[in-house]
């Protein structure tokens, strides 16, 4: 898809404290093959904090950042990869309600690590088809402290997770880039990739009390289904062709982009599945940034994008693509081009 006239005006961040790869090592959480396998050299942990109070600090730095005040917003989009509070209880309408935003539309994706790419792509249709819809905010978090979850070792080699929140505000208006396309597209092969043998429906509950392990997971699926290699080749195949269709919408090649953001994970997982396929170099990638952060949910591209835009790294005219994928299967990408610098830059 590429929009018409939707820009980027404002991006806000809650990034908890970072815990290191070695101080998890001598905790006995992680392993220092694993680490030295990987590169990520930390993580951040929120301990008790909600996500959704995390969502909502994130949020009014990007309101603040954007200069919109929640009244004025028309639309609300939440993303997340756990449940976010009581079971049955929907969060987009306490963080409207905590910003003090009045009675617009509330969308929630539950797309897992792709969802604020998902949301962006939503939110930019939603802006397009109705004129008199301005100005959005999507906004994402997630706490991984569960006992249902091993964030050092249950996402498999490579993927260390952690907590964190950011939002993002979009607008017909101007802002410090332009969103020249967004992308999205299923890969129903790998749908069962991380749901292994796992039930589709348990009425005893089970799923509430049993590990989350998307390592075994996906080695039950590799078993029944095709070769680990196989499944590798796939995605950086299917990951390679939405990032060139985004590419092409904006009118650029792979030779034209500044940066390029994708999931926070292992220094050989982004350059197979991402950089390496579209001929990018690592210098391009925000790899270095990520890897002293973890993986944070749906929060990765915002986070490493306000990053850049922060400490002065992009400049007007700098070319954008943000990459990913998520369980399900899909992946998607997106290409930004900046237009100004931000006033929050340092």
């Amino acid at each position: 898809m590429r929009p018409d006239n939707i820009h980027v005006s404002g991006l806000g961040t809650y990034l908890p404290e970072r815990m290191s790869s070695r101080r998890a090592i001598e905790l006995g959480l992680y392993d220092e093959t694993l680490m030295l396998d990987s590169g990520v050299t930390g993580t951040l942990v929120a301990g008790e904090t909600p996500p959704v109070e995390m969502a909502v600090s994130a949020a009014r730095d990007a309101l603040k950042r954007a200069g919109t005040d929640a009244g004025s917003l028309d639309l609300l989009i939440h993303s997340h990869v756990l449940r976010q509070g009581p079971a049955m209880w929907y969060p987009g309408g306490y963080i409207l309600r905590e910003l003090g935003g009045g009675d617009i539309p509330v969308f929630e994706v539950g797309q897992g690590c792709n969802g604020m790419l998902a949301a962006l792509e939503l939110a930019a249709g939603q802006l397009a088809a109705d004129p008199a819809r301005r100005t959005a905010l999507l906004t994402t978090a997630d706490n991984f402290a569960s006992p249902h979850g091993n964030r050092w070792r249950g996402y498999g080699p490579g993927t260390v997770i952690g907590d964190a929140a950011s939002a993002m505000t979009l607008t017909t208006d101007d802002g410090i880039a332009r969103v020249r396309s967004v992308n999205q597209q299923a890969v129903p092969e790998l749908e069962g990739l991380h749901r292994g043998r796992e039930p589709l429906f348990d009425p005893h509950g089970r799923d509430e009390i049993d590990a989350i392990d998307m390592l075994a997971r996906a080695r039950d699926f590799s078993r029944e289904h095709r070769p680990l290699a196989a499944i590798n080749e796939l995605i950086a195949e299917k990951q390679a062709e939405v990032a060139r269709r985004s590419l092409e919408e904006a009118g650029i090649g792979p030779g034209d982009v500044a940066r390029a953001i994708y999931v926070n994970q292992g220094r050989y997982l982004v350059g197979q599945f991402f950089l390496d396929p579209l001929g990018l170099p690592e210098s391009t990638s925000t790899w270095d940034f990520g890897r002293t952060v973890g993986h944070l949910g749906a929060s990765d591209h915002v986070v490493a994008l306000d990053h850049l835009v922060t400490t002065g790294q992009l400049a007007a005219g700098d070319h954008v693509l943000l990459a990913g994928s998520a369980p399900g299967f899909v992946v998607s990408s997106a290409v930004l081009t900046m237009t100004a610098t931000a006033s929050w830059a340092l």
